[in-house]
């Protein structure tokens, strides 16, 4: 994360800031074989405002200043519903960075994703419009997500972000990524 985009922090200010940090971290992670990933998060829920790197621009300029074999990208394709924008845009912009990948999904509650656009700025906690769910269920296009990968010969970890209507549900979603993996990594 690279904290709230907080109202006055000029996105050259937060993005050399939030570089000058990771850079910082690096040769610890270098020392130990370890990769640093940053996710394109949305907020804490504890925050008022949502994640400083939130927008695509805004993350794929701080990627940008970022060059480092132990450095790279967690991406969460839900989120980028968060910030307004295209899931699959970013994983395009990005793909050839990702380490690693949250596997999740959501469905709007209530309204649509422009009356979550227009609510995004400053509500404290997470968004009230938008729900986990089921993977394979909601929003995501999971189909094009792995074409991506695959083409990229994506090898990271895929971590799933579900579960919070019950242990059924959690396996459902196993099944689904286990059955896209398989669909895509042994072609």
């Amino acid at each position: 994360m690279t904290g709230q985009r907080r109202p006055g922090l000029s996105i050259d200010e937060g993005v050399k800031l939030a570089a000058d940090c990771i850079y910082e971290c690096l040769p610890y992670a270098a020392e130990r074989n370890i990769i640093l990933i940053i996710e394109n998060h949305y907020k804490d829920d504890f925050w008022e405002y949502p994640e400083f790197a939130q927008k695509m621009d805004v993350f794929c300029q701080l990627l940008d200043a970022i060059h480092h074999p132990n450095f790279g990208v967690n991406y969460d394709p839900s989120n980028t519903y968060l910030a307004g924008e295209d899931p699959l845009e970013l994983l395009i912009l990005v793909s050839n960075r990702v380490v690693t990948m949250h596997a999740s999904d959501r469905y709007l509650i209530e309204g649509t994703v422009e009356d979550l656009k227009k609510e995004e700025g400053g509500a404290f906690g997470y968004a009230k419009r938008l729900k986990h769910g089921e993977i394979g269920k909601g929003l995501n296009d999971y189909d094009a997500i792995f074409t991506e990968l695959k083409r990229v010969h994506f090898n990271g970890w895929i971590s799933i972000e579900d579960g919070v209507d019950g242990m059924k549900q959690l396996e459902r979603s196993v099944a689904f990524l286990r059955k896209k993996m398989k669909q895509y990594w042994s072609e």
